[in-house]
């Protein structure tokens, strides 16, 4: 038998080798599978337990008989191992999720042309509630991720600038557009419940800071309704980049204001999507 090729021994491999749903291989199974089953039985005893302790006290056969038929009524757990799965498919499922990663940063990464947005932020004004007009303006005038939005603070907002605390702090001027939308979201706010006991900015009917998921939702529910499906908080956030890109400001400045670690990083940033 004759010695193998690099191309023979990786097929080999991916048809032969191993690897559980966690992807490891059959080896790292050796003090894994027995921690799991550990675990499963740990769980059924202190089931159990939890059970007998009704039936504790003076001696009562009823109270006892209850207890077990609880007890027996309920099936105990037991570990399953799933079968192994070839090294190959394990590679093609992870290959599968790059490619699926790479479609949506494709998707939801490419700016928006200037027809796309002026209709995007006039729309908003007109079919938006106050809060979350003030939201959409918010985004693509700053740019800032949605979480540093629903972090903002009143403290953070000035009449002509924004200040991002965090990881890369860092301050960014306000267009006077966006100021008249503010100031009505900012009398809305008022009439919230608990407004006058919190600093988070943006706030929902119930007087709570928003989260970055409802952000993400009221983004992506009004691209659907205005005809961008693929809307989200990133597209908003990329064109910014881009429209200050096209306006002449150098790629330094650039860097600054979307929080990027360097301008490579934010040249790599660009460079997604196209």
């Amino acid at each position: 038998m004759g010695r193998k090729s690099p191309q023979e021994k990786k097929r080999l491999s991916y048809a032969k080798d191993r690897r559980n749903e966690f992807g490891e291989n059959d080896k790292s199974s050796r003090k894994n599978i027995p921690r799991h089953k550990r675990r499963v039985n740990r769980e059924n005893r202190h089931r159990d337990q939890r059970m007998l302790t009704s039936a504790r006290g003076p001696l009562d056969v009823e109270r006892a008989a209850t207890a077990e038929e609880n007890l027996l009524k309920v099936r105990p757990r037991r570990w399953r191992k799933w079968p192994d799965s070839p090294l190959g498919d394990h590679v093609r499922g992870k290959l599968g999720q790059v490619d699926r990663s790479r479609s949506f940063e494709a998707a939801t990464l490419s700016p928006l042309t200037d027809d796309e947005l002026g209709g995007l932020l006039a729309a908003a004004v007109q079919f938006l509630s106050p809060k979350d007009a003030a939201i959409l303006h918010f985004l693509s005038h700053t740019g800032i991720r949605v979480t540093e939005l629903a972090a903002l603070e009143l403290r953070d907002v000035s009449i002509d600038s924004v200040t991002v605390r965090g990881g890369r702090r860092r301050t960014i001027p306000l267009r006077p557009e966006l100021r008249p939308l503010l100031e009505a979201y900012l009398r809305v706010r008022a009439e919230r419940p608990g407004a006058d006991e919190t600093t988070a900015y943006f706030l929902h009917a119930l007087g709570c800071r928003v989260s970055p998921g409802s952000v993400n939702g009221v983004v992506a529910g009004f691209g659907k309704l205005i005809g961008l499906p693929e809307l989200s908080a990133r597209t908003l956030r990329k064109t910014f980049a881009v429209n200050l890109l096209r306006d002449g400001v150098d790629l330094e400045t650039v860097s600054g204001l979307l929080g990027h670690a360097s301008p490579d990083a934010t040249r790599a940033y660009l460079a997604t999507g196209r």
